[in-house]
């Protein structure tokens, strides 16, 4: 169908001559004018459609909708207007709307490729993953080439929880788009959510060698390598996503901060934590992350002051009373340090530190009882914490509290 406004000139121009030809009154006339006016709707309802999509794509959505609604006048029955009109209803938050005009573009064809991936977003809007994916995998068994519907089919598994269906599903296309990096960056985050950090480092390296400027891509692999405990690339990997003008962040900071410890840097993470605290004061994972930091290099003055900014941000949550209960212990000053190592248990869940610290504190206040119940309480939260079936076996069978583990 040719766009070009001189197509208009020709067909009046050559339906003019023929009907001068055949003469206005004859059968034969009348079908030529009518055909005429079919090529001259059909021209200007392209003509509208190609205007409607230009005003779409620089976000004009109320001068595309009135182009779309002229060319769906003049021909009311080609599938592609109704799924522009689809999208302009979505952009513009009006997915019943948007629901019925893709519908109708799948009557008019229901092998419509895009029609049934524009109705998944649809219902992925509307939280109905389920109906999502079976409308994404129709996009993908229409038209097998285009990614952005494996991609579509595979999110919507993992929004199911489906992570191991989601992963097969992905392996099996990696064929056929083998040198796409978002599919392998899909592939690692499914890892990550399987627990398989190492291999989803493995899968975001792979993806980076194909896409290396994503920074996106180059964030997912250190926060990767930092679950996998690979905190030496992972500290090579935040540098370099510093080094790029968008990536130099407060979160990359704190992951720096934290490979740092892991590294056993000790002094230069103190140093990194007490300027992001500086910068975001009320960020408390920052002050939980310094104040743990503190404990653990023995600056009880800064476990301290941390533990009142944690308390004071964040009242529900455990660290901070555990943080201050520590500074109380190595105070001297036992009872009050129970008492807050109590109320931070109680706040803790399923974490067990705050019961063997409390447990530790009753040991050297003479509570071997009380201090048995703190242990079995952090078992009860997490069964499999070893430093915890220590201290709780290690007081069972041996009362004299002397040779018992040294505090966690």
């Amino acid at each position: 169908m040719s766009r070009h406004p001189v197509f208009l000139l020709i067909v009046i121009i050559f339906t003019a001559n023929l009907v001068a030809c055949y003469g206005p009154g004859t059968k034969h006339g009348k079908e030529i004018r009518a055909d005429a006016r079919a090529r001259i709707a059909i021209f200007n309802s392209q003509l509208a459609y190609d205007q409607a999509m230009q005003a779409f794509r620089t976000g004009q959505f109320d001068k595309a909708m009135r182009q779309i609604d002229g060319a769906l006048k003049l021909t009311p029955d080609v599938p592609e207007f109704y799924i522009l009109m689809g999208r302009i209803f979505m952009e513009t938050h009006r997915l019943e709307q948007a629901n019925k005009a893709f519908v109708k573009a799948i009557e008019l064809n229901p092998n419509s490729a895009d029609s049934h991936y524009y109705l998944g977003i649809v219902y992925q809007r509307w939280s109905n993953e389920q109906s999502a994916y079976e409308y994404y995998i129709k996009a993908h068994e229409l038209d097998n080439s285009t990614v952005q519907f494996v991609l579509a089919a595979a999110e919507s598994l993992i929004a199911l929880s489906k992570f191991d269906e989601a992963q097969l599903f992905i392996e099996s296309k990696m064929d056929y788009f083998e040198h796409n990096a978002s599919m392998k960056q899909l592939l690692g985050q499914i890892a990550l959510l399987l627990g398989n950090a190492a291999d989803a480092a493995q899968i975001f390296t792979e993806a980076r060698l194909l896409n290396p400027d994503d920074e996106m891509l180059l964030e997912e692999l250190a926060h990767a390598q930092y679950v996998a405990g690979l905190y030496g690339k992972c500290y090579d990997s935040v540098k370099q996503l510093q080094r790029l003008k968008k990536g130099f962040t407060l979160e990359t900071k704190q992951l720096e901060a934290r490979c740092l410890v892991a590294l056993g840097r000790t002094t230069e993470a103190r140093n990194l934590y007490l300027e992001l605290t500086r910068s975001d004061p009320s960020n408390t994972e920052l002050w939980i992350e310094l104040g743990s930091l503190a404990w653990e290099i023995g600056d009880f003055r800064r476990t301290a002051l941390c533990s009142v900014r944690i308390v004071a941000l964040a009242p529900h949550r455990y660290e901070g009373y555990m943080l201050k209960g520590i500074y109380e212990r190595e105070k001297g000053n036992l009872d009050q340090a129970t008492s807050l190592l109590r109320q931070s248990a109680a706040l803790s869940n399923d974490v067990a530190l705050p019961h063997m610290v409390l447990g530790r504190t009753l040991e050297e206040n003479g509570d071997v009882k009380g201090a048995l119940g703190a242990y079995a309480n952090a078992l009860r939260a997490d069964p499999d914490n070893q430093a915890a079936k220590e201290l709780f076996q290690g007081l069972s069978y041996a009362p004299n509290l002397s040779k018992l583990p040294g505090r966690p």
